[in-house]
């Protein structure tokens, strides 16, 4: 094998390890986190999601698909939920589905949790502002390479949205283009989250 190509594929495996080794650093945070309100990682993704994002869906299934479980398994901690009186379920317009919600119980737990993965965001603060633009920028691109292969599911991405233009400008630090917005992207602004996305 060319020696090259040998050497990247050992860099792509040591990258893989690195990221699967944060993966299980950040589920360890998650768990304990999670752990200190009484609740499993899931009803406390579902927490924070109804928290911190207002224009997420607030039902059952949305949330399902959000987070790549079955709508049985987020129908089961939806219910805990409940249980717990951190959340409430009342009919939508159509009448069928039900639209999730906080309550204020539930709004006190999910402030007692946006911390949780405060030693990670410790960690990149201590990074350069261009290291940690260029790696926002390399991860969004593997999330987007993933969900393109059915591994991952649909995230509202810039780099899995039908605005964003790749490599439109020469301009390193902002090399990309939003057609919404009609501007350069700067490395540092790519969203992980838009309101206005619309899958590529």
């Amino acid at each position: 094998m060319n020696p090259e190509v040998r050497t990247a594929m050992d860099l792509d495996r040591r990258l893989a390890d690195a990221i699967e080794r944060l993966g299980s650093g950040m589920r360890a945070l998650a768990q304990h986190s999670a752990r200190s309100q009484s609740l499993s990682p899931l009803q406390q993704q579902a927490v924070l999601t109804l928290f911190h994002r207002p224009t997420v869906r607030r039902e059952v299934n949305a949330l399902a698909a959000e987070f790549d479980v079955t709508t049985p398994t987020m129908s089961d901690a939806i219910s805990a939920l409940e249980r717990k009186q951190l959340i409430t379920r009342s009919p939508t317009t159509d009448g069928r589905r039900r639209a999730l919600t906080l309550t204020p119980l539930g709004v006190d737990v999910a402030r007692e949790l946006t911390a949780w993965d405060a030693p990670l965001r410790d960690a990149l603060a201590r990074l350069p502002a261009e290291d940690r633009a260029i790696t926002l920028h390399s991860l969004l691109r593997l999330v987007a390479a993933l969900q393109h292969q059915g591994v991952m599911s649909a995230a509202r991405m810039c780099t899995t949205c039908r605005f964003f233009r790749p490599d439109a400008h020469d301009d390193p630090a902002a090399p990309h283009h939003c057609d919404l917005l009609g501007a350069p992207l700067p490395l540092a602004e790519l969203r992980t989250d838009c309101p206005e996305h619309q899958p590529a």
